[in-house]
């Protein structure tokens, strides 16, 4: 009889130390999927950021914008969405926030007689349309350490905040708008880039990168 209530107290311990076995990785799985999703002792108390779907939807309406009020008009080629996950923790905890940035490329060459005509244009367009505009910038001869620029830009900033840059120098002219403090998310938000539609959007292979004029304009490519 003693013999089979000691079987049956070992049982039971063995028993027992199953389930606290698996209450404890259970523990350690679930804290290693907060720690990693953001929801760590300090990644908690993170800020969760502009929704997504409403960045990538002010980041097209401002390039939209920009782009229509181009007069006479010109066709652009798109870079597709780049996401940066802000830095980690200073305890290697993911932050939930990224910047995001969009670039379009103007198909048809401009010449450079046309860059301050074309900032002029947009700077009128933003200003009616609320955005804070900041000064016409002229880069050209500035020493880059590898080559002398002819860069010239113009900046403004949407009443939503996205920050939209036009860009003119070699080897084309570009619009870039971007938002930061938006919550990280990938292509089930911003979509796939048709160019490559395997890559991740955190990778960079090309999106900011302007693509070159392909076409004369009669108005822009001409003193």
């Amino acid at each position: 009889m003693q013999t089979s209530d000691r079987t049956t107290d070992r049982r039971r311990l063995v028993v027992l130390g199953v389930v606290l076995l698996l209450l404890l990785v259970g523990t350690v799985s679930t804290g290693a999927w907060l720690f990693a999703h953001g929801h760590g002792p300090i990644a908690r108390h993170d800020k969760s950021g502009t929704d997504a779907g409403k960045a990538r939807d002010g980041i097209q309406s401002a390039l939209d914008g920009a782009a229509g009020a181009i007069t006479p008009h010109v066709a652009h080629s798109d870079g597709w969405y780049y996401v940066v996950r802000d830095p980690n923790h200073w305890d290697g905890e993911p932050r939930p926030t990224s910047t995001v940035y969009r670039t379009w490329s103007l198909q048809a060459r401009v010449d450079q007689s046309k860059y301050e005509a074309l900032a002029g244009q947009l700077a009128q367009y933003w200003k009616a349309h609320g955005y804070h505009v900041g000064t016409f910038q002229n880069f050209a001869g500035a020493n880059t350490d590898t080559h002398l620029t002819d860069e010239r830009q113009i900046s403004a900033t949407s009443p939503e905040g996205v920050l939209v840059t036009l860009e003119m120098d070699a080897p084309g002219v570009s619009l870039q708008a971007s938002l930061g403090g938006v919550q990280y998310a990938g292509t089930e938000v911003y979509g796939k880039d048709s160019a490559q539609p395997g890559r991740r959007l955190d990778t960079y292979p090309h999106q900011l990168r302007v693509t070159p004029p392909t076409v004369e304009d009669p108005y822009w490519s001409h003193r």
